[in-house]
């Protein structure tokens, strides 16, 4: 188990980011056109039949700050060519760097993820070093009743990832996203985890990374 760690360094640029001053996230309705989501969610049920299950029971394997192999329980496909022409689009990239204040570049192929039956969850984690920035986009949601969603831990994005789960959820924020929405989060840097689906709940959602100059690599 890698040794706790007692401060994760945020860079200095990213720590006067415009982004990071809010929270080190933003929901953008809208980003996307109609006609564009429909493509993007029209991709991501082709490529679902060739999706592979991730399962990991436990919930954390002790990392404190970037990576690591966090508990999960989805599905995953990776992005085609609508989803790579959309997220590398020269015009989405100056939006996503106004927001940020710091320019972004794409990392390569995104992902696909379906959260698809009860219960399947992302553990609390810190994105990999190549995902300093994460656009995630939901394209479809059935819901039932009130369940599983993203939550963020922007108080803790200064600590290693224990502080974050001996705070618990009581110490996250919600960030509540519809089909249509997109959540632009500082992943590398901000703690934030994806609670349970409850019955009768699914969803998809696009997720591209991208990186900023200034990204760490703790």
């Amino acid at each position: 188990m890698p040794a706790a760690c007692c401060q994760f360094d945020v860079p200095s640029e990213i720590a006067a980011s415009p982004l990071y001053a809010v929270g080190g996230f933003a929901i953008i309705p809208g980003l996307f056109a109609v006609d564009a989501l429909a493509d993007l969610l029209a991709e991501a049920l082709s490529v679902r039949p060739a999706g592979q299950r991730n399962e990991l029971a436990a919930l954390s394997d002790g990392t404190e700050g970037r990576g690591g192999s966090p508990g999960r329980a989805f599905s995953s496909s990776p992005g085609g060519t609508v989803q790579w022409r959309l997220f590398s689009a020269p015009a989405l990239i100056a939006s996503l760097s106004r927001i940020c204040g710091l320019a972004v570049a794409p990392t390569g192929g995104g992902t696909y993820t379906y959260y698809e039956q009860p219960g399947d969850f992302l553990a609390l984690h810190r994105d990999i070093v190549r995902c300093d920035l994460a656009a995630i986009t939901c394209l479809s949601e059935a819901c039932a009743t009130p369940g599983g969603g993203l939550l963020v831990y922007p108080r803790h994005a200064t600590e290693p990832l224990s502080g974050a789960r001996a705070a618990g959820r009581t110490a996250a924020t919600r960030v509540p996203l519809g089909p249509g929405d997109t959540a632009t989060l500082l992943g590398g840097i901000v703690p934030h985890e994806v609670t349970a689906m409850q019955a009768g709940q699914e969803r998809i959602v696009s997720v591209m990374c991208y990186r900023l100059p200034a990204g760490g690599s703790q």
